[in-house]
């Protein structure tokens, strides 16, 4: 059973999100998005790409999950985990999304070493990717509603767009393995290259958004 669900603007109220079950259609428009459903939106693309590797073990789109992971990652570090550090509870929440996400590149670094041909990769990916499906629903369920009860509408609607900012920042092919990024974040190859670039082009974003 799918147990993903996805927050849902309440009209009248720009504040305040229904959960609803992820077999309703989702309106994946880009008009009006703010912070919350650009993750969303990226969750359902991670999703796909997981789903790809999973099941033609390509090495092309492996990478394009490495890619996309690191962006993502590295945004919600930038802009997402602060936020919700500032609201009430949100302290242990961060920290139990950081614990997972160090465990999910720890992964992610085994599995690039190993390559998609190693007869090895299919069972550790789907460990990856059954921590990475749980990590997105515990963000959805517990870092969200936090998000949509104490950060202004407006305010979500900006950091939308800082979200977005880094998504063109991530290379076509893969750097070499480098010790840690320049915050220390765990190494797996790519990752550390896209996610030093993505943190760049975020911090930018949020100079020029606060004019």
């Amino acid at each position: 059973m799918d147990m993903t669900f996805r927050f849902a603007r309440i009209r009248g109220n720009a504040n305040v999100y229904t959960v609803r079950n992820d077999t309703e259609s989702p309106d994946m428009s880009t008009n009006g998005t703010d912070l919350i459903q650009a993750i969303r939106e990226d969750h359902q693309q991670i999703k796909s790409l997981l789903e790809t590797v999973r099941t033609q073990l390509d090495a092309e789109a492996f990478q394009k999950l490495v890619s996309k992971l690191a962006v993502h990652e590295t945004a919600e570090e930038e802009v997402v985990h602060p936020l919700t550090r500032n609201a009430p509870g949100g302290e242990p929440v961060v920290e139990q999304r950081l614990e997972e996400e160090d465990k999910g590149k720890k992964a992610l670094s085994e599995l690039e070493k190993m390559g998609v041909q190693d007869p090895r990769f299919p069972a550790s990916f789907e460990q990856l990717r059954t921590d990475v499906l749980a990590h997105a629903q515990h963000e959805e369920q517990d870092e969200h509603p936090k998000l949509a009860r104490s950060v202004d509408a407006k305010k979500l609607e900006s950091l939308a767009r800082v979200f977005r900012s880094a998504e063109n920042t991530a290379p076509t092919h893969a750097h070499s393995m480098s010790p840690e990024s320049a915050t220390g974040n765990i190494a797996v190859g790519p990752f550390v290259a896209i996610a030093d670039r993505a943190r760049d082009a975020i911090r930018n974003a949020m100079r020029d958004e606060r004019g």
